[in-house]
């Protein structure tokens, strides 16, 4: 995401260089001056806490590390996934755990594939205090079986799976949220939300579609807080004939959506997680764009949302680098 260069190293000791004259050393004395005030600056941004929001009962950071690249789930290609994978052993799970941690980051995001089941005692076992929101979703069965039933039956399957481990949160994931409320079952989100909260936990939905979070607003049910995709990737072949004309090929991120969701955003008065910011990685050419991204976020957020970001430090330090963003931006 961006190259680090030890600019204040690198003048002082041309400086030394220059030194024995009168001009080398006034030269000198201005470059340490301002190298040790750059890293006062430096120090002060890096030990700022990272903003925090209420999620229930617990105080969640601004940042919260999505989990999607430790499992594998690109949302490109299905190289990019099995590349993630590789990477992603347990211990280098573990190992991004207590980056994110020593970073200021206390929350972390998932649904609860396989190998969840042997990590997460690994995470515990590394000293790893990071809280967990729980995604509740279908991970048993054949996709194209998924219906308001099987929704129903599998969401109840999570909770109980993922309560051994005491989520600060579970949420019904996105994919069946848009679904339940394209047929018109939203029934079954009421019954999820009271589901959890007779398990004992606050009780999320997530949605891709701004129109399902009106939905489920305008029914007063006790949500807790929503999950909210800055892109529509649930589009059916309908509605791209009608927005666009065509079918594109794969999952598709429009440049618009971002703004349609966050005006719904703001009209919510519940706590919201805004994820998909940078569009599955769409949008990280740059440092510069990245930039850009998380200030359109945290421009268009209530001052009581957070963003889910995931990371896959393979090349940069992408969990620093993006700390210090939602320090800036999102103080």
């Amino acid at each position: 995401m961006g190259q680090h260069i030890d600019r204040g190293t690198k003048g002082l000791r041309g400086e030394r260089i220059l030194s024995t004259t009168r001009r080398g050393f006034l030269k000198g004395t201005t470059t340490l001056a301002g190298s040790l005030l750059a890293a006062s600056l430096t120090k002060g941004t890096e030990s700022r806490p990272l903003p925090t929001v209420a999620l229930g009962p617990h105080q969640v950071t601004r940042l919260i590390a999505g989990g999607n690249p430790l499992f594998g789930y690109s949302h490109t290609s299905g190289l990019l996934d099995r590349f993630m994978r590789e990477y992603f052993t347990d211990q280098q799970v573990v190992q991004f755990m207590l980056d994110c941690e020593r970073a200021g980051i206390n929350t972390w995001q998932s649904n609860y594939p396989a190998p969840l089941e042997r990590q997460l005692p690994l995470i515990r076992q590394a000293g790893c205090k990071l809280q967990w929101i729980a995604l509740a979703d279908p991970w048993d069965i054949d996709r194209s079986a998924i219906t308001a039933e099987t929704i129903w039956a599998t969401a109840q399957k999570c909770v109980v799976r993922a309560a051994k481990h005491q989520p600060v949160a579970v949420a019904l994931r996105g994919i069946e949220t848009d679904q339940l409320w394209r047929e018109g079952k939203l029934e079954v989100v009421r019954d999820f939300v009271n589901y959890v909260h007779d398990a004992g936990f606050p009780a999320g939905v997530s949605a891709h579609h701004p129109a399902a979070i009106e939905a489920l607003e305008s029914k007063g049910w006790p949500v807790d807080f929503y999950m909210t995709c800055f892109y529509r990737v649930t589009r059916a072949p309908e509605d791209f004939r009608q927005e666009i004309g065509m079918m594109p090929v794969g999952e598709t991120y429009l440049a618009a959506d971002p703004e349609r969701m966050c005006r719904v955003i703001r009209r919510v008065a519940k706590p919201c997680l805004g994820f998909k910011i940078l569009a599955a990685g769409r949008r990280c050419d740059s440092a510069e764009q990245i930039r850009e991204a998380f200030a359109f976020a945290f421009q268009n957020l209530k001052p009581t949302d957070g963003v889910i970001v995931g990371m896959f430090p393979r090349f940069s330090d992408q969990i620093g680098e993006n700390v210090r963003l939602v320090k800036e931006l999102g103080a």
